[in-house]
Formats: structure tokens, sequence, C-alpha cells
């Protein structure tokens, strides 16, 4: 595995593109091997070979939109993570683009730091969604969830203390400041609930608690 995770930015605007350039590529973490204007442009690079873990990718781009390239790299290189970066808090663009395969959905107003970490977290399993962004599901998803079943999925108090800390928004390191645990501990519960719950995506994660009515 490589020592750090290769980032690629897909962001029409010039301004935003080089800031986000500069300011993901302080962490020593990432390096960010390429910054596109267009999404036909990101495909065709990686169609020659680029190699790439996760890109950023702005649903309003010129041509082709954020979403349908979303689509194209989830079929034709599923290895390769997308985050959606947009200024839309709309539900059907949330949807249209997790439909599209991808894994996390993120503001540009994100701070840098929080932003590096959500981008850090699909090493481990996560799928960065920015807490607004949460709140709105939780909100839209609970104002017409249907009568679901209560919990069958034997989640200790724990798990679900951790479940609605996932569900607020809140970081890994958040949850473990408030449940008084270590965060490599909270990595594993949510391991753990993820695996009951039969999820692997914080999406999907979101959509079954509401529906479910597990909170």
């Amino acid at each position: 595995m490589n020592p750090y995770l290769r980032l690629a930015i897909v962001e029409d605007v010039a301004e935003t593109r080089e800031g986000l350039r500069y300011l993901l590529g302080l962490d020593e973490a990432i390096k960010v091997v390429g910054s596109y204007e267009k999404a036909e442009t990101f495909l065709k690079a990686l169609a020659t070979g680029l190699s790439v873990d996760v890109v950023l990718m702005d649903i309003k781009l010129p041509g082709m939109s954020g979403i349908e390239a979303a689509r194209i790299i989830h079929e034709k290189h599923p290895s390769v993570q997308v985050i959606m970066l947009t200024v839309f808090e709309e539900e059907g663009k949330l949807i249209d683009s997790v439909l599209a395969g991808a894994v996390g959905y993120v503001l540009k107003n994100t701070k840098p730091e929080i932003l590096v970490e959500q981008i850090k977290s699909i090493h481990s399993g996560g799928s960065p969604i920015s807490p607004r962004i949460a709140r709105m599901m939780l909100d839209n998803y609970r104002s017409h969830a249907s009568l679901a079943s209560k919990n069958h999925y034997n989640l200790t108090r724990r798990e679900k203390d951790i479940l609605k800390g996932i569900v607020e928004g809140l970081t890994y390191k958040e949850i473990a400041e408030r449940s008084g645990i270590a965060c490599s501990t909270v990595k594993k519960h949510i391991l753990n609930v993820y695996r009951k719950l039969h999820v692997h995506s914080k999406v999907e994660f979101v959509k079954k608690v509401i529906h479910e009515k597990l909170i």
C-alpha cells in the first residue's frame, strides 16, 4: 500500500481548484496527482494510466456533469473512490450521486482541516458526508419514513450511542471524546454496526437508520 493517498481534483473554477490543490497537498498523507477543469480530461487521464485512489469531483462542470463522471468511474475504474464536492444541498443531487457510485458528499465551504480528515477516512472504510448534509438526510427521511420494524440487529447500548453520533455528523474523534473512549475503539464499533446492519457505506447506513427508526 502507498504511504500516501493519491488524490485528483476535478473543479472548473481555477481559484477553487488551485486552492484545494495547495491546501490538501500540505498534508503528508495526501499526494495530489492532478487537478482538472473538466471531467472529460480527468477520464482521459485515467484511461491512459493515471493512478488515483480518491477524486474530489465537482457536481456542476462544463460539459459532462460530475454525477455522470462518477457513474463512469464507478463502472470502469471501481478502485477509484469518488467524493462529490459541491455547493448544493439538494437531496435529489445527493441521491443521484450515491446511485452513480460516489462514496461521499461534502460541501465546498467545509473547513480545510475537516476536509482532509474526511478524505483520509476513505482508507479506513469511511464515507465522508458533511454534517449539514447528514442533518438534511436525517430531516428529510424522518419526514416521510414509512412505518418500519424496530431494532432487531442486537445493537449494544454503546453501538447505539455511536450510531447516533454518526447520524449527527460527528467525526470519529468527536464521538470518541463524547463517549470517553479511544478513536480506534470507535472505529471498531462502527465496523461492528455496519456489519450488523448489513451496510457498506455511510450513506447506506444513514438511510437504514432513518427508514427503520433505529434512533
